[in-house]
């Protein structure tokens, strides 16, 4: 094939490609892609590369092409995972009218694509990358009854990598638990390469625990992963100062992982884990703050206010409430503010980012008691300085 024709030949299949599916007359300009004499059949389980020697599309992507043999009525599942890209897989072959393509599905970021053969035939399996210029090993399996695909999502951690990082000895944590430990060049690393060392929590369920991560050296990072639990449970600055905090009632006794790892991966240094019981916003300290309803008052938030939630430094103010009035309460500020509400008969705090409009907040709701309530003025991210408050009666 001429250079000209090589490269017209890839400016359809590009298009091919970047579209996710093809008529007839594409499908068999797939076909064309040579496969190098590489074959796959139902229960291979091979490896594979891109590289730089490749096919490139004018898009930039690598492709590289299996001959697979396929029966009519027969049923397969092609998975292409790969830690060194986001990996995508294409079929094309006799009775398809349109190009097969999937780009997740299997876990993480990897491909899964399952597919029943319509005739006898060879097809072609191609596989690429998302992005443009990458390369890297990648594996190949063809599988007529797959496993159950991985239940994270790209990029989402794999929970069974950091249920399997070794404990070496470290003690159980528990209500109470203060212990030290330290990252270094030597550490296990989890997603995108990031410093972490594993322990155990065993607590009662039902318990309210707050885990938090502390460190003078790094930017600290925390994963929660354990029986009941919806998925992976992650945090990066929850305790504010680049620390990380995760407040979380225990479906059952456990035990749980708790990961203990640094935002980048150049992470190093020493840490300290310590889990007690949640802060608890109704005994935020309003240090003489008080608002009546139908008044409005002015504050200014300061970078050593206390930790309210989600690393959100805040202040409280209280005012009497009684069980069944309605209450509408407005924050604004020049900066993105947050509002908390708290109190007698609210068990979880009410929380409103914009429903003030714009950056401003606002709550609106029927007091469930009667007694003091704590109004929180906070910011959504970093947010200091001058805010208006009002609590207004309905």
């Amino acid at each position: 094939m001429t250079t000209r024709s090589w490269s017209a030949l890839l400016a359809t299949v590009s298009a091919v490609l970047t579209a996710g599916s093809a008529t007839a007359q594409s499908t068999s300009v797939l076909m064309l892609i040579p496969t190098d004499d590489r074959v796959l059949e139902i229960g291979s389980d091979v490896t594979g590369a891109l590289s730089t020697s490749d096919p490139l599309t004018p898009d930039d992507r690598y492709l590289e092409a299996w001959e697979l043999r396929g029966r009519a009525g027969q049923s397969a599942t092609v998975d292409v995972e790969s830690d060194a890209f986001d990996p995508r897989v294409y079929v094309v072959g006799p009775g398809l009218s349109e190009t097969l393509f999937a780009d997740d599905g299997g876990g993480g970021c990897n491909a899964r694509l399952t597919m029943t053969f319509l005739e006898n035939g060879t097809f072609r399996v191609v596989t690429s990358s998302l992005s443009a210029r990458e390369t890297g090993t990648y594996r190949i399996r063809v599988s007529e009854r797959p496993g159950a695909a991985p239940a994270y999502g790209c990029g989402e951690v794999n929970p069974e990598a950091l249920i399997a990082l070794p404990i070496e000895g470290r003690p159980t944590l528990g209500m109470g638990s203060l212990q030290s430990s330290s990252l270094g060049s030597l550490s296990r690393t989890v997603q995108e390469g990031r410093p972490a060392e594993a322990w155990r929590l065993q607590g009662r369920a039902g318990e309210r625990v707050s885990i938090v991560m502390t460190s003078d050296d790094f930017d600290t990072y925390l994963y929660l992963v354990g029986p009941g639990l919806d998925g992976v449970l992650t945090d990066d600055d929850g305790a504010g100062n680049l620390d990380a905090k995760i407040d979380v009632t225990l479906p059952t006794a456990g035990p749980f992982t708790v990961v203990a790892a640094g935002l980048s991966s150049g992470a190093q240094g020493a840490y300290t884990l310590r889990v007690g019981p949640p802060f608890d916003p109704n005994t935020l300290t309003t240090d003489g703050r008080s608002i009546d309803l139908g008044q409005t008052v002015t504050g200014s938030l300061v970078s050593n206010d206390p930790i309210v939630a989600e690393g959100r430094r805040g202040q409280a103010w209280a005012f009497e409430g009684t069980a069944g009035g309605r209450v509408t309460i407005d924050l604004s500020a020049d900066y993105d503010t947050y509002l908390y509400l708290v109190g007698p008969g609210v068990g979880e705090p009410i929380g409103d980012d914009d429903g003030g409009g714009g950056t401003n907040s606002r709550i609106e709701t029927t007091l469930p008691g009667t007694g003091t309530f704590r109004v929180i003025a906070s910011s959504f991210s970093s947010g200091t300085g001058p805010y208006t408050l009002t609590v207004r009666p309905q």
